[in-house]
């Protein structure tokens, strides 16, 4: 039987609130130990997806033609000023009190729960994202994450050994 999202997805998702604050964000974040998160709005639908990845890479003054784009997956520039920061996950002071809503993708890549473990590998190297909205009708269902595919690609390494 192949391995699908619904399987190895994390649940419930923990959310964000588009009207939360860049530090609300970061308090969620560092309470759940987790990196990214989807954005739901009052209703609860998805409208978008938001990572320390996206935060680090910010410059409050800086024009949208020198923002970072993303295009080099294993060394962004967010890393770079992760490095400046002497290793902690803050963004720049002046984006603390801005609203997810302004920061977040709204380009999200979602996935189904019957999505195969193939198809998810896939999605998240193609589009160079860390991780895979799932959702089920209209709502969110999960999260499968490249952390969960390792997890789920280690266990099945043990237990064939």
């Amino acid at each position: 039987m192949e391995l699908t999202a619904g399987a190895i997805m994390s649940h419930p998702a923990i959310c964000a609130r588009e009207e939360m604050s860049v530090t609300e964000l970061m308090d969620l974040l560092a309470e759940n130990q987790i990196s990214g998160v989807p954005v739901v709005d009052t209703e609860d639908r998805l409208v978008g997806v938001i990572s320390i990845t996206d935060l680090l890479s910010l410059e409050a003054d800086a024009p949208d033609e020198e923002l970072p784009d993303g295009s080099d997956y294993h060394t962004s520039p967010a890393m770079d000023g992760l490095a400046e920061a002497g290793g902690l996950l803050q963004p720049a002071e002046a984006v603390c009190d801005l609203p997810v809503s302004g920061l977040m993708s709204r380009h999200v890549i979602t996935t189904t729960e019957d999505a195969p473990l193939g198809q998810l590998a896939d999605l998240l190297l193609s589009n160079r994202i860390h991780r895979l909205i799932v959702v089920r009708g209209e709502g969110i269902a999960g999260i499968v994450s490249v952390s969960d595919i390792l997890r789920c690609l280690q266990t099945q390494f043990h237990s064939s050994s």
